[in-house]
C-alpha cells in the first residue's frame, strides 16, 4: 500500500513535465544537433542551406567592382561556395556513382562551354565569375541528388528550408519594429522603401527563397497533428513574408503552386477537411494582396522597359545565336550598343538572357536537364495519379517556376541558382523513390477516417 503511493506522482509533476510542449521541443532539439554533430553528411547539408538561405557572406575579394550579371565582375568566393563544395564532396565520397550519374545530363553543356571558352570567347575575370556562378549550381543539383538517397527516412533539406523560412520572418518582423539585421543602403534604398528584405538585399531576392521554403514545405512529413500544424504554421510564415515583400511575380507564384497542390490532392482522392486551412491562408493570402497588388499595377503595368529589353535580346539573339556574348557578360558587351543596358538593365528573362549570353545551343544544354526534370514529374504525375508526393509538388511548382523565370533573371544570381538546383536535385531524385506511395496511401487512410 505505501509503495503504491510513493509511485503515485505528485500533481503537476512527472506526467505534466513529460507532456510540456516547450520541455519536447528542447528535447527534440537537443537530439537534432547531436544528431547533426555526429554524422558530417548531415552536417554539411545543414551548412549549405543555412549559408544559402540565411546568411550568404562575401569572403573573397570584399569590395570588388560593381557589375550586373548573374555573377560579380571578377571571380568571389562566398561563405556559400565553401559550403557547396563541402557538401559536393562530401556527398561524392558518400555515393561517388550516384553523384556523378546526376552530373551527367550536363556533360554536353560543359564541353560546349569549354569549346567556346577556348576558340571564341577567351579567357576574363568576368568570364570565369560566370562559369564559377552555374558550375557551383550543377554541384549543388548532385547534392540535392544524393542528399535524397542518403536522407530519405528524414527529409533533411525541406526540413532545412522550413527553418530558413522562419529565419527570414523573424528578420522581417524585427525590421517592422524598428530592430533590421540588414540594412539597405545606396539609391536602391529608395525603390524598395516600405516592402521587406529580411536577410537579403532586396525584396524579389526574399520573394524567390520564400517561394522555395513554400515548395520544401509541402514535403514535410504530416503524419500527426504535431507534423500537421507545424507545415500549416510554416506556410503561414512564408505567405505573410511574401505579402510583406509586395512581390508581385512570387504572390501569383506561391498562390498557384499551393492552389495547384491542393486540386491534385482532390483529384487523387486525397482531400481531408484539414486542407480547409491551407486553402483559407492562401484565400487570405490573395485578398490581403490586393491593395498593394492594384497600387503596383497601376504605377508599373508594363514592368518598366521590359519591352524595350526584349527587343534588344532579339538583336542580341540574331548577331550571336550560336555563340552568345560570353557567360555573365550581357551588360558588357549588350552595353556597348544600348543605353540602358549599361545602366545595368538587361533582359528581364533568364531564359532570354542565358541565350544571349551562352548562345542558342548553351542555353538548350543547360535548360534541357531542368525541363528533363519538370517533364518526368508531370509523366510520373499523370501515370501515378499524383500518388507521387515528390512528383505532383514539383508540378504544382513548374507554373511559378516559368513565371519567374520569363519575367526576372534574379534566379541566374547570387546563391538563388544554386538553391534552385539544389532543391530540384532532391525533388527530381525523390520522383518514384521507395515510401512516396505508402506515404500516400496512409494519407487517404487518414482522408477517410476524417469523411
Amino acid at each position: 500500500m505505501a509503495l503504491a503511493v510513493s509511485e503515485k506522482p505528485a500533481a503537476g509533476q512527472g506526467q505534466h513535465r513529460g507532456s510540456s510542449p516547450v520541455r519536447s521541443i528542447v528535447e527534440a532539439g537537443r537530439a537534432y544537433v547531436i544528431g547533426l554533430l555526429h554524422s558530417p553528411r548531415r552536417l554539411a547539408l545543414v551548412f549549405l542551406v543555412a549559408t544559402l538561405g540565411l546568411a550568404p557572406i562575401t569572403l573573397v575579394p570584399r569590395n570588388g567592382p560593381i557589375y550586373v550579371g548573374m555573377a560579380n565582375a571578377v571571380p568571389t568566393v562566398f561563405d556559400y561556395s565553401v559550403a557547396i563544395v563541402i557538401a559536393a564532396v562530401v556527398m561524392a565520397r558518400a555515393a561517388p556513382h550516384l553523384y556523378k550519374l546526376a552530373l551527367v545530363a550536363w556533360l554536353p553543356f560543359g564541353v560546349l562551354i569549354a569549346v567556346l571558352t577556348v576558340f571564341f570567347w577567351g579567357f576574363s575575370f568576368r568570364h570565369i565569375s560566370g562559369v564559377l556562378q552555374i558550375t557551383l549550381a550543377l554541384l549543388a543539383f548532385g547534392v540535392g541528388v544524393v542528399a535524397e538517397s542518403m536522407e530519405r527516412d528524414d527529409p533533411l533539406i525541406p526540413q532545412s528550408f522550413a527553418v530558413v523560412a522562419w529565419g527570414q520572418l523573424i528578420a522581417v518582423l524585427l525590421a517592422v519594429i524598428g530592430l533590421p539585421l540588414r540594412t539597405i543602403t545606396g539609391p536602391q534604398a529608395i525603390d524598395i522603401q516600405g516592402r521587406a528584405t529580411g536577410l537579403t538585399a532586396h525584396p524579389g531576392e526574399l520573394s524567390k527563397l520564400l517561394f522555395f521554403c513554400a515548395l520544401c514545405t509541402l514535403a514535410l512529413p504530416q503524419r500527426t497533428n504535431r507534423e500537421r500544424w507545424a507545415v500549416w504554421l510554416t506556410l503561414g510564415a512564408v505567405f505573410v513574408g511574401v505579402f510583406l515583400t509586395e512581390s508581385r511575380t512570387i504572390l501569383v507564384s506561391v498562390i498557384a503552386m499551393v492552389f495547384i497542390y491542393l486540386m491534385l490532392e482532390v483529384f487523387g482522392g486525397r482531400w481531408q477537411r484539414k486542407h480547409l486551412a491551407v486553402l483559407g491562408m492562401t484565400v487570405v493570402l490573395g485578398a490581403a494582396s490586393l491593395p498593394w497588388l492594384i497600387s503596383r499595377f497601376a504605377a508599373d503595368p508594363t514592368g518598366g522597359a521590359r519591352g524595350h529589353t526584349y527587343s534588344i535580346a532579339g538583336q542580341v539573339l540574331a548577331d550571336h545565336f550560336w555563340g552568345g556574348v560570353g557567360p555573365n557578360s550581357y551588360v558588357a558587351v549588350v552595353g556597348l550598343i544600348d543605353h540602358l543596358t549599361k545602366t545595368g538593365v538587361p533582359v528581364h528573362d533568364m531564359f532570354l538572357l542565358t541565350a544571349g549570353e551562352l548562345g542558342v545551343p548553351g542555353a538548350v544544354l543547360l535548360w534541357m536537364p531542368v525541363l528533363l526534370v519538370l517533364g518526368w514529374a508531370v509523366y510520373h504525375t499523370v501515370r501515378t495519379r499524383g500518388r507521387d508526393r515528390a512528383a505532383r509538388i514539383l508540378v504544382s511548382a513548374v507554373p511559378g517556376i516559368f513565371l519567374i523565370g520569363l519575367t526576372g533573371w534574379g534566379l541566374l544570381q547570387g546563391p538563388y541558382f544554386a538553391i534552385f538546383l539544389l532543391v530540384l536535385g532532391y525533388f527530381g531524385a525523390r520522383i518514384g523513390a521507395p515510401g512516396q506511395a505508402e506515404e500516400d496511401a496512409q494519407l487517404e487512410v487518414d482522408a477517410d477516417v476524417n469523411r
